[in-house]
C-alpha cells in the first residue's frame, strides 16, 4: 500500500539508498586486514589487527598488581572491534566476565601507538587486581 502512494522517483531513491548502504558494508568487510605486532611497556608481545576504520586487539599479556600483594599475569584476547576516528585516534572500554580493559591510542600509517589498562578480579576470594597504564607500540612488517 505504501509503495502505491509514493512516486516512482521516491521509490527509486529509497532502493538506491539501500543499495549504497549495502555496498558500504561490503566495502568495509572487504577492506584489507593488516596485523600489527609489537610489545607493551612490560615487554610482553601484543598483536593488533586494523581493517578499514576499525581496530581489534588480537592478543596481549599484562602483569597486574593485586590488593593482597600478589601478581596476576593475564592473557587477554577476544576483543570486539574499536572504531578509529578520522584523525586516527581510538578509545574504548571493553568489559568481560571478571575484567575491564581500557584502550586508547592513535594509528598513523604503519604504526599503532597507545595505552592499555586492565582491571581484573580473582575468582577465589574476589581479590581485585589492576595494572597501570601500559604503553604499547605495534608495527606492520613487510609488504605495503
Amino acid at each position: 500500500m505504501l509503495f502505491r502512494r509514493l512516486s516512482g522517483l521516491t521509490v527509486g531513491a529509497i532502493v538506491a539508498c539501500g543499495a549504497l548502504s549495502a555496498a558500504a558494508v561490503a566495502t568495509a568487510d572487504a577492506a584489507p586486514r593488516r596485523v600489527y605486532k609489537g610489545k607493551t611497556a612490560q615487554r610482553h608481545p601484543m598483536k593488533v589487527m586494523v581493517r578499514g576504520n576499525s581496530l581489534k586487539i588480537l592478543h596481549f599479556k599484562a602483569n597486574l598488581r593485586c590488593r593482597d600483594g600478589s601478581t596476576l599475569i593475564v592473557d587477554e584476547r577476544g576483543f570486539v572491534r574499536t572504531p578509529i576516528r578520522s584523525n586516527g585516534r581510538f578509545r574504548d572500554i571493553q568489559v568481560g566476565r571478571t575484567d575491564e580493559v581500557f584502550i586508547k591510542g592513535k594509528r598513523r600509517g604503519r604504526v599503532v601507538r597507545g595505552k592499555v589498562r586492565v582491571k581484573d578480579e580473582l575468582r577465589k576470594g574476589g581479590v581485585k587486581c589492576k595494572s597501570r597504564w601500559l604503553k604499547f607500540t605495534a608495527r606492520v612488517r613487510g609488504g605495503r
